[in-house]
């Protein structure tokens, strides 16, 4: 009986919880002044549909979808570089590259891509949100620091 009363209970506060984390994320990027801004990237169930004729992408495309979204792009002498030296796009963020892209299919299909890259001259990690026809959901800022916090660094050393 008591295992049965434990396991409802635990089910009960666990569950609302995972509800609200298991479609998005959320995480912080220390902007190029230092100051701390919040993001929760999460696909809404009432985006429009794609037109009928409009092919899905594949997961490379998704990937440089994001990164010129996430980091613009830059053109020197006839060539275009996604997320290169130049500061752009929506994190205004430089040397881009693609950690992972991760297919998702609820609340519909897309592509959840991390990228790391330099915001200033810190190395982060932001995300890209491409739905399979190449349209971008961007991510809703949800507060953070107006003041600039001291900057830490992190080390990388391998373990």
């Amino acid at each position: 009986m008591n295992v049965r009363l434990l396991s409802t209970l635990a089910l009960t506060l666990v569950a609302p919880a995972m509800a609200g984390t298991t479609n998005g994320i959320t995480f912080n990027v220390r902007q190029e002044n230092g100051a701390v801004q919040n993001y929760r990237l999460e696909v809404p169930p009432n985006v429009p549909p794609a037109k009928t004729d409009t092919p899905k992408i594949s997961r490379d495309l998704a990937a440089l979808a994001a990164v010129a979204w996430a980091g613009g792009l830059e053109t020197n002498n006839g060539l275009t570089t996604l997320g290169g030296s130049k500061p752009g796009g929506f994190y205004h963020a430089t040397h881009i590259k693609v950690d992972s892209v991760q297919p998702q299919t609820s609340p519909l299909p897309y592509y959840l891509v991390q990228m790391e890259g330099n915001i200033g001259q810190t190395p982060q990690t932001f995300y890209g949100a491409v739905l399979d026809d190449g349209r971008i959901v961007e991510p809703t800022a949800i507060g953070g620091s107006a003041v600039p916090q001291k900057m830490t660094t992190r080390s990388h050393k391998k373990r």
